[in-house]
Protein backbone atom coordinates (compact mmCIF):
# COMPACT_ATOMS: atom_id res chain seq x y z
CA UNK A 1 0.00 0.00 0.00
CA UNK A 2 1.45 3.38 -0.94
CA UNK A 3 1.89 6.10 1.64
CA UNK A 4 -0.79 8.24 -0.01
CA UNK A 5 -3.25 5.33 0.18
CA UNK A 6 -2.39 4.81 3.86
CA UNK A 7 -2.94 8.49 4.62
CA UNK A 8 -6.32 8.56 2.87
CA UNK A 9 -7.83 5.37 4.32
CA UNK A 10 -10.28 5.51 7.20
CA UNK A 11 -8.52 5.17 10.52
CA UNK A 12 -9.15 5.82 14.19
CA UNK A 13 -6.71 7.31 16.68
CA UNK A 14 -6.47 6.33 20.34
CA UNK A 15 -4.71 8.57 22.84
CA UNK A 16 -3.93 8.03 26.50
CA UNK A 17 -1.52 9.30 29.14
CA UNK A 18 0.12 7.14 31.80
CA UNK A 19 1.04 9.02 34.99
CA UNK A 20 4.13 7.49 36.57
CA UNK A 21 4.20 9.87 39.52
CA UNK A 22 7.60 11.46 40.08
CA UNK A 23 8.92 9.76 36.91
CA UNK A 24 6.53 11.90 34.83
CA UNK A 25 3.66 11.38 32.44
CA UNK A 26 4.06 9.44 29.20
CA UNK A 27 1.58 9.78 26.36
CA UNK A 28 0.81 7.16 23.76
CA UNK A 29 -0.99 7.53 20.45
CA UNK A 30 -2.05 4.52 18.36
CA UNK A 31 -3.68 4.83 14.95
CA UNK A 32 -5.58 1.76 13.75
CA UNK A 33 -7.30 0.84 10.52
CA UNK A 34 -10.96 -0.15 10.69
CA UNK A 35 -9.92 -3.79 11.14
CA UNK A 36 -8.00 -2.94 14.32
CA UNK A 37 -4.52 -3.23 12.82
CA UNK A 38 -1.88 -0.66 13.77
CA UNK A 39 -0.89 1.90 11.18
CA UNK A 40 1.20 4.20 13.37
CA UNK A 41 2.29 4.46 17.01
CA UNK A 42 4.05 7.22 18.94
CA UNK A 43 4.85 7.77 22.59
CA UNK A 44 6.47 10.67 24.39
CA UNK A 45 9.40 10.83 26.70
CA UNK A 46 8.30 11.40 30.31
CA UNK A 47 6.94 14.90 30.88
CA UNK A 48 7.29 16.42 34.35
CA UNK A 49 6.01 19.75 35.52
CA UNK A 50 8.53 21.74 37.50
CA UNK A 51 7.63 23.27 40.86
CA UNK A 52 6.96 26.72 39.38
CA UNK A 53 4.51 25.22 36.87
CA UNK A 54 2.78 23.26 39.63
CA UNK A 55 2.29 26.48 41.60
CA UNK A 56 1.29 28.72 38.68
CA UNK A 57 -1.03 26.27 36.89
CA UNK A 58 -2.75 24.97 40.01
CA UNK A 59 -5.83 22.90 39.11
CA UNK A 60 -5.27 23.47 35.39
CA UNK A 61 -1.86 21.72 35.42
CA UNK A 62 -3.09 18.23 34.48
CA UNK A 63 -5.18 19.39 31.47
CA UNK A 64 -2.22 21.53 30.36
CA UNK A 65 0.26 18.62 30.56
CA UNK A 66 -2.09 15.93 29.18
CA UNK A 67 -3.75 18.02 26.48
CA UNK A 68 -1.60 20.93 25.44
CA UNK A 69 1.82 19.34 25.88
CA UNK A 70 1.41 15.59 25.38
CA UNK A 71 -1.70 15.14 23.20
CA UNK A 72 -0.84 18.03 20.91
CA UNK A 73 2.72 16.77 20.35
CA UNK A 74 1.52 13.26 19.55
CA UNK A 75 -1.24 14.34 17.15
CA UNK A 76 1.04 16.83 15.39
CA UNK A 77 3.81 14.25 14.98
CA UNK A 78 1.63 11.59 13.33
CA UNK A 79 1.83 11.29 9.55
CA UNK A 80 -1.68 9.80 9.39
CA UNK A 81 -4.61 12.02 10.27
CA UNK A 82 -7.37 9.68 11.48
CA UNK A 83 -11.08 10.30 11.07
CA UNK A 84 -11.41 10.73 14.83
CA UNK A 85 -9.20 10.53 17.91
CA UNK A 86 -10.54 8.71 20.98
CA UNK A 87 -9.21 9.65 24.40
CA UNK A 88 -9.91 7.91 27.69
CA UNK A 89 -9.11 10.87 29.99
CA UNK A 90 -11.09 14.10 30.04
CA UNK A 91 -7.91 16.09 30.75
CA UNK A 92 -6.68 15.40 27.20
CA UNK A 93 -9.71 17.08 25.65
CA UNK A 94 -8.21 20.56 25.90
CA UNK A 95 -6.22 19.56 22.79
CA UNK A 96 -9.49 20.04 20.87
CA UNK A 97 -8.85 23.73 20.31
CA UNK A 98 -5.35 22.96 19.04
CA UNK A 99 -6.23 20.41 16.33
CA UNK A 100 -8.73 20.18 13.49
CA UNK A 101 -9.46 16.54 14.31
CA UNK A 102 -12.51 15.66 16.39
CA UNK A 103 -11.37 14.31 19.76
CA UNK A 104 -13.95 12.11 21.47
CA UNK A 105 -13.87 11.13 25.11
CA UNK A 106 -14.63 7.47 25.63
CA UNK A 107 -16.25 8.17 28.97
CA UNK A 108 -17.04 4.61 30.09
CA UNK A 109 -19.22 1.64 29.37
CA UNK A 110 -22.89 2.54 29.59
CA UNK A 111 -24.50 1.54 32.86
CA UNK A 112 -26.75 4.49 33.58
CA UNK A 113 -27.57 7.99 32.48
CA UNK A 114 -25.08 10.37 30.92
CA UNK A 115 -23.70 13.01 33.27
CA UNK A 116 -24.13 16.71 32.58
CA UNK A 117 -21.23 18.34 30.74
CA UNK A 118 -20.68 21.19 28.30
CA UNK A 119 -19.86 18.62 25.60
CA UNK A 120 -22.15 16.77 23.18
CA UNK A 121 -22.87 13.32 24.57
CA UNK A 122 -24.06 10.25 22.73
CA UNK A 123 -23.98 6.47 23.10
CA UNK A 124 -22.88 3.90 20.55
CA UNK A 125 -22.71 0.14 21.03
CA UNK A 126 -22.84 0.49 24.81
CA UNK A 127 -20.11 3.15 25.01
CA UNK A 128 -20.66 6.67 26.34
CA UNK A 129 -18.95 9.22 24.10
CA UNK A 130 -18.44 12.96 24.48
CA UNK A 131 -17.12 15.48 21.98
CA UNK A 132 -16.82 19.22 21.68
CA UNK A 133 -20.08 20.94 20.73
CA UNK A 134 -18.45 22.26 17.54
CA UNK A 135 -18.33 18.66 16.25
CA UNK A 136 -21.88 17.71 17.26
CA UNK A 137 -22.99 17.50 13.61
CA UNK A 138 -20.40 14.77 13.05
CA UNK A 139 -21.74 12.49 15.80
CA UNK A 140 -23.82 10.37 13.39
CA UNK A 141 -20.85 9.83 11.07
CA UNK A 142 -18.64 8.99 14.06
CA UNK A 143 -21.31 6.58 15.30
CA UNK A 144 -21.17 4.69 11.99
CA UNK A 145 -17.37 4.37 12.28
CA UNK A 146 -17.66 3.11 15.85
CA UNK A 147 -20.31 0.53 14.91
CA UNK A 148 -18.11 -0.72 12.07
CA UNK A 149 -14.98 -0.79 14.25
CA UNK A 150 -16.57 -2.72 17.14
CA UNK A 151 -17.44 -5.52 14.74
CA UNK A 152 -13.72 -6.37 15.00
CA UNK A 153 -12.63 -5.29 18.51
CA UNK A 154 -14.04 -3.47 21.52
CA UNK A 155 -13.66 0.29 21.35
CA UNK A 156 -11.77 0.51 24.65
CA UNK A 157 -9.30 -2.31 23.87
CA UNK A 158 -6.66 -0.17 22.05
CA UNK A 159 -5.98 1.78 25.25
CA UNK A 160 -4.64 -1.42 26.83
CA UNK A 161 -2.33 -1.89 23.85
CA UNK A 162 -0.98 1.63 24.29
CA UNK A 163 -0.33 1.17 28.02
CA UNK A 164 1.39 -2.16 27.36
CA UNK A 165 3.55 -0.61 24.63
CA UNK A 166 4.53 2.26 26.94
CA UNK A 167 5.44 -0.23 29.68
CA UNK A 168 7.53 -2.23 27.20
CA UNK A 169 9.31 0.90 25.94
CA UNK A 170 10.11 1.97 29.49
CA UNK A 171 11.43 -1.51 30.36
CA UNK A 172 13.63 -1.38 27.26
CA UNK A 173 14.92 2.08 28.18
CA UNK A 174 15.78 0.96 31.72
CA UNK A 175 17.60 -2.13 30.41
CA UNK A 176 19.70 -0.08 27.96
Amino acid sequence: MSSSETKSQNSLGFLTVVDNGDAGCVGGYLILNMGGRPLEFHCTAPVRANRAQQILYGESLTPFVYGELIARALIDKAAIKPTVVFADQSETLCVQGLTQLPVVLLAERSVGTLRQTARHQFEVEGFKLELAMQFEAQSETLSRYVRRFVETIELDEPFSRIRDAIDEAQRGARAA
